[in-house]
């Protein structure tokens, strides 16, 4: 897939909402991996979309309740207030997104855009069985890259890389294509809900509906402010 098949297949959308098939998705990634401009476009949109789900999270939209009678006997006597009402917020969204939203994406954008030098966690080798556990030191805030190496099988359509907390909790999860999977791979770890301490990635192979824990990587992060 060339960037052109990308952006009239509109693939940065459809491969966040889950619509390309397993092949269209394959090929996108191996073309993100590539392609500064759909990489910068994805991480932008993703942003966008996490920031839409946090917002209506803290402030979900109410489901209207049931219309009565003396409910519509009021609507011509209060309708000026609800419009003024839905105005007010209306702005109130214009005026947040314009302040606060809109230029947070800018500076992101010109950030991926921009040639930057990641610390680097390397867990080539692994240490599944025992050994030294890498550890890294980052600014808080900041961005670092993971370096793995899947144990790759041909009985596996694909693999899952999924990073726990020092919590416990799930981080977040990544899918590794096949082809990717032959070389070691390099993860962009964002900094949201980062903080210090022992982190596991776990490294799943996915077959016929089925994972299978392939290998569990430890590592330590210590966050600063720079």
């Amino acid at each position: 897939m060339d960037h052109q098949q990308a952006t009239q297949l509109t693939a940065v959308e459809r491969y966040l909402l889950d619509e390309l098939t397993p092949d269209q998705r394959d090929e996108f990634e191996e073309h993100f991996f590539d392609c500064q401009e759909c990489a910068t476009d994805l991480r932008a949109t993703a942003g966008f979309i996490d920031s839409a789900k946090r917002e209506f999270k803290v402030n979900p939209v109410k489901k209207p309740g049931p219309v009565t009678k003396s409910k519509l006997r009021l609507v011509p006597l209060w309708a000026p207030a609800l419009v003024w009402s839905a105005l007010a917020a209306s702005l109130l969204v214009i005026a947040y997104q314009n302040i606060v939203v809109y230029p947070r994406f800018k500076a992101e954008v010109a950030e991926l855009k921009a040639p930057q030098i990641l610390p680097a966690v390397s867990l080539a080798g692994g240490n599944s069985r025992g050994g030294q556990i890498p550890a890294a030191t980052v600014g808080a805030g900041r961005p670092f890259l993971l370096l793995v190496d899947i144990p790759a099988e041909d009985r596996f359509s694909s693999y899952t890389c999924l990073l726990y907390s020092p919590s416990g909790s799930l981080s977040w999860r990544v899918d590794v294509a096949p082809q990717l999977a032959k070389d070691t791979v390099s993860i962009h770890v964002p900094s949201a809900g980062r903080g210090s301490g022992e982190y596991t990635l776990t490294v799943q192979g996915n077959m016929a509906g089925s994972a299978v824990d392939l290998a569990h990587y430890r590592f330590t992060l210590s966050s600063h402010d720079l």
